[in-house]
């Protein structure tokens, strides 16, 4: 019988002939370590936006709330990522995932006028080819 080594920390392996790793923390360690980057990108970019949805739920526990920007970026929030938009006549709501918010300036102050998704929004159909950009 050959002895095998696990493949992140080079410990003797016991156990099953076709075992790989001593335990699941160099299994995580190894395919971590390993990953190319474009999975390392998404891995951070998924983990980023669901902390925008926690920070957007937190702060609208009921449905609606206004919330300064500052506050919101100061606990982690990135305003650039999103999941998706709704635009409308006056403005664009920016969501993440259920939760979405609309940019407002009140009084010179920079907030977000938070938002839970509703029913009606779920029938926009959307065309961003037809977007005016300003030039």
């Amino acid at each position: 019988m050959k002895i095998k080594f696990c493949l992140q920390c080079n410990k003797e392996l016991i156990g099953r002939s076709d075992k790989k790793f001593c335990d699941t923390d160099c299994r995580s360690s190894y395919h971590n370590t390993n990953r190319p980057m474009h999975e390392i990108t998404i891995k951070q970019i998924n983990s980023a936006l669901r902390k925008n949805r926690s920070l957007l739920a937190h702060f609208c526990p009921s449905g609606k709330s206004t919330v300064k920007k500052e506050v919101l970026v100061q606990l982690g929030y990135r305003v650039d990522l999103f999941t998706h938009i709704f635009p409308f006549k006056n403005g664009v709501y920016f969501f993440c995932y259920e939760f979405g918010y609309l940019p407002i300036v009140d009084n010179g102050v920079h907030k977000m006028l938070i938002v839970h998704k509703q029913e009606y929004m779920n029938t926009l159909t959307f065309n961003p080819w037809k977007i005016k950009l300003a030039k």
